[in-house]
């Protein structure tokens, strides 16, 4: 039994290797790598092939380290990588079912259900091999270019091959239901799209939920305030409006506070609608953010959530047309929070959902392989 599975997992292996995608998936990745490497850290600053961008040192490697977040984390692992992927591995099972390679197969004692696994694992070790190799390089180029080695980027492989299993699962599901590569693959990126746009949804809300409760809470205890001061007499001696404080309106705060509140309780309302769609789906966003927790520092995060304020802005300055028009202090304060409860979800939740999602779909394929007629 285990020869006959080794058997298939090395067809499943030399199939997909004579497809020539794996080589030009292998090219466009030493490529993609060797051009990041032009970009390195000196003592000068960052410099980029020939050219000198003088910083100072720490600003110049915290750059460094949120280029590469961004351009090999962000856009080659995420983006480039998962396509080619799915490109290369979305005909495994329609070829496998409409090529009569499937008949060689069922001629043998072999259980259909055992076929299925090993062609499903075949694919993942293939996109195995892609991400280890960018790991690997990417841990040189950040140790060798960045003068800083971290081991626990190596934590990519696990996470991303997650990542690209939980669309590889609707990927099998849809090859093996509608027999056709090309369905397959563009049903399962329009998927993907419709993911990211639920993630996208339920990050915007929690946001907007987070900045107007903020304003709500400053305006409520700027207006309790204003309260227990009461009017502001004027000194004796001291006459006129010009040595007199400036009025409060109080009811124009207790208005802005109102509606900031009902719009914090109709953002969070549905942001906890989107946050339970969201639990039964794959988090592919979130389970790739788990890399930056180890790419980046606690202190590197806190940085990257403190932006600088406007120069000469008022952190209390907001629309005074009776909306309830958001200050400066009251969004930066709460995209910092809804950030931080973002960051702060547990690995748990966002990857055990999202394989529980994963392991339903892909006992449904195998389901839909092993019975149906071929």
């Amino acid at each position: 039994m285990i020869r006959q599975t080794w058997a298939i997992f090395v067809d499943a292996y030399r199939d997909l290797n004579a497809r020539k995608l794996f080589w030009i998936t292998l090219i466009l990745t030493a490529v993609f790598v060797g051009a990041f490497a032009l970009l390195g850290v000196n003592d000068k600053g960052l410099k980029v092939a020939v050219w000198q961008i003088d910083m100072p040192r720490q600003a110049a490697q915290y750059a460094y380290k949120a280029t590469f977040r961004t351009v090999v984390i962000g856009l080659w692992l995420t983006w480039a990588a998962t396509i080619l992927a799915l490109i290369s591995t979305a005909g495994i099972f329609p070829d496998l079912i409409t090529g009569g390679s499937i008949d060689l197969y069922l001629s043998k004692p072999l259980g259909r259900a055992r076929l299925f696994i090993t062609k499903y694992l075949a694919g993942l070790a293939f996109v195995s091999l892609q991400v280890l190799i960018v790991t690997l390089g990417g841990f040189l180029i950040m140790g060798l270019r960045g003068h800083e080695w971290l081991p626990k980027f190596f934590w990519a492989i696990p996470i991303v091959i997650c990542f690209f299993s939980y669309l590889f699962g609707i990927c099998v599901l849809l090859g093996v239901w509608t027999r056709s590569t090309i369905a397959a693959l563009l049903v399962t990126i329009v998927a993907w799209g419709l993911i990211a746009g639920v993630d996208w949804s339920e990050t915007s809300l929690l946001t907007t939920h987070k900045m107007f409760q903020a304003q709500a809470d400053n305006l409520d205890a700027r207006l309790a305030e204003e309260e227990r001061r009461g009017p502001a007499s004027v000194p004796a001696g001291e006459e006129g409006p010009a040595k007199a404080a400036e009025p409060v309106n109080t009811s124009s705060l207790r208005e802005r506070a109102e509606s900031a509140r009902k719009v914090a309780d109709w953002t969070g309302l549905f942001q906890r609608i989107m946050y339970g769609v969201k639990t039964v789906t794959p988090k592919t966003t979130d389970t790739i953010d788990l890399l930056n927790r180890y790419v980046f520092t606690q202190e590197e995060v806190d940085q990257s959530l403190n932006p600088p304020r406007p120069a000469g802005g008022n952190p209390r300055r907001g629309r005074q047309n009776g909306g309830p028009g958001l200050d400066d202090e009251a969004a930066v304060e709460g995209a910092k929070s809804a950030a931080l409860e973002v960051h702060g979800r547990s690995p748990a939740w966002v990857i055990g959902s999202s394989l529980l999602f994963e392991l339903a779909v892909v006992t449904l394929a195998g389901w839909v392989f092993v019975k149906r007629d071929y």
